[in-house]
């Protein structure tokens, strides 16, 4: 057998650069303002989200006027699936016995973990922006992946069930810019669109939710890393503005109008550009299993170790028709 060293490599250390260099995670700007503000929730069969969707019986009146006393209904409800997502991690003895980290700077079994909390989180990330029934093809049939942005943007066909069990019509229409459209459904612009200032004024103005005097509007708009970079190219140099707060998290933006972030997430498809109006989209984590801590295990006939992350809970909205999609911009 011939010796696979030569004399130099018999004689020298490696020379190590400290770390990991991280070879595989995307940015995802929908996980980290959606966790950001997560709100824990207890157990239950779903995620129930109230809804008030019509008005009260009245209008205008007169001397004779009989009024109509028949109730009606303004409340009801929808209601989103848990879903579940896990990451592992694994070591045995020749793990313990060969790698310590040293000059290298890498622990093996601390890196196997801070990997895992970024794979659940990447996982999720896919999940979210996908539809139920590609996750369920992605992972397996037995899996119960999110009814992600996919589930509710979707226009075309009430899924099976329906986002939040609801289907679009259950709820009635409401007039958008002057057609009437469902109240349980996103804007979604599927016609040729160019990547400026009046393209987003469109989404914007087509998101806006509430009454006359406190319209709400979108609060974030994502895109691809090409769209993003034509927004800022076509804005002069004075009329560029970051968010701070997604800055100092990494995230690069640019503003639309004042104050809202046009921000790139990997995950975005090409052409395509999302508006959100954040303050009417969660993220309801399980109370219990909220990133659940490393719970060592191991048999009683092997040395080996292995825990996993577990994370479970609902992608909800409570006003669907604030959200919107544009999927042919160039």
């Amino acid at each position: 057998m011939a010796l696979t060293l030569s004399e130099i490599q018999s004689l020298t250390d490696d020379v190590w650069m400290p770390g990991a260099s991280n070879n595989w995670v995307m940015g995802n700007i929908m996980m980290f303002k959606l966790l950001a503000k997560a709100t824990p929730a207890p157990s239950g069969e779903y995620i129930r989200q109230v809804l008030e969707y019509a008005r009260s019986r009245g209008g205008a009146m007169g001397p004779t006027t009989i009024f109509e006393t028949a109730k009606k209904i303004i409340f009801n409800a929808a209601r989103f699936p848990w879903a579940y997502f896990w990451s592992g991690c694994t070591y045995d003895i020749e793990d313990e016995v060969k790698v310590s980290g040293g000059e290298s700077g890498v622990d093996l079994i601390m890196g196997k973990l801070d990997n895992a909390q970024r794979s659940i989180k990447d996982y999720m990330g896919d999940s979210i922006w996908s539809t139920y029934a590609a996750g369920v093809t992605a992972y397996g049939a037995e899996t119960i992946p999110f009814y992600g942005i996919g589930d509710l943007m979707n226009v075309a066909s009430d899924t099976t069930p329906a986002f939040g069990n609801i289907n679009r019509a259950d709820l009635g229409t409401f007039s958008r810019l002057g057609s009437d459209v469902s109240i349980w459904q996103a804007y979604k612009e599927t016609g040729a669109r160019t990547m400026n200032f009046s393209t987003l004024q469109e989404l914007a103005r087509s998101t806006r939710v509430g009454s006359d005097n406190s319209k709400e509007v979108i609060d974030l708009i994502v895109t691809t890393s090409t769209l993003k970079d034509v927004f800022e190219n076509s804005l002069q140099s004075q009329q560029r503005f970051q968010d701070s707060s997604l800055a100092k998290a990494g995230f690069d933006t640019v503003n639309f109008r004042s104050n809202v972030p046009v921000v790139v997430d990997d995950k975005v498809a090409a052409s395509q550009v999302y508006g959100f109006n954040t303050n009417k989209l969660h993220l309801r984590p399980h109370q219990d299993f909220n990133f659940t801590p490393p719970k060592w295990k191991e048999p009683t006939n092997q040395y080996v170790k292995t825990t996993q992350i577990i994370w479970t809970g609902a992608f909800t909205t409570g006003e669907r028709r604030a959200h919107g999609q544009m999927t042919v911009v160039s």
